[in-house]
């Protein structure tokens, strides 16, 4: 791997790691914390053509919503980079969900 490569990786990784989710946080905290991750994958793999999912991703009013619209996140990212780097990118943003499941059930968030 070259070594700007390896800077972008480290650069990715730690984005994720920030984006970690803390138990404490609330709906609201975890709703914005999804929506930013969202927003920077439509905006470093989807390039300009993907106003219409940035835009729902941007309006979304609750976490629900974001959950929804990972099939189109996958979609855009497997356009770009491939099913694999798409599958890896959404698992990371499916983790964010976890804890804040929609009427206390956790089947609503299952696998993609």
């Amino acid at each position: 791997m070259s070594q700007l490569g390896s800077v972008e990786m480290g650069i990715r990784d730690s984005f994720w790691a920030a984006l970690g989710r803390d138990v404490s946080d609330s709906h609201d905290v975890a709703l914005e914390r999804v929506r930013k991750a969202m927003l920077l994958v439509v905006d470093e793999f989807g390039g300009d053509g993907h106003q219409r999912l940035d835009r729902k991703i941007t309006y979304a009013k609750d976490i629900a919503e974001l959950w929804y619209l990972r099939p189109e996140l996958m979609h855009v990212v497997a356009a770009a980079q491939g099913e694999e780097v798409a599958r890896d990118c959404v698992a990371k943003i499916t983790a964010l969900f976890k804890k804040h499941h929609l009427g206390g059930t956790s089947s609503r968030f299952g696998k993609l």
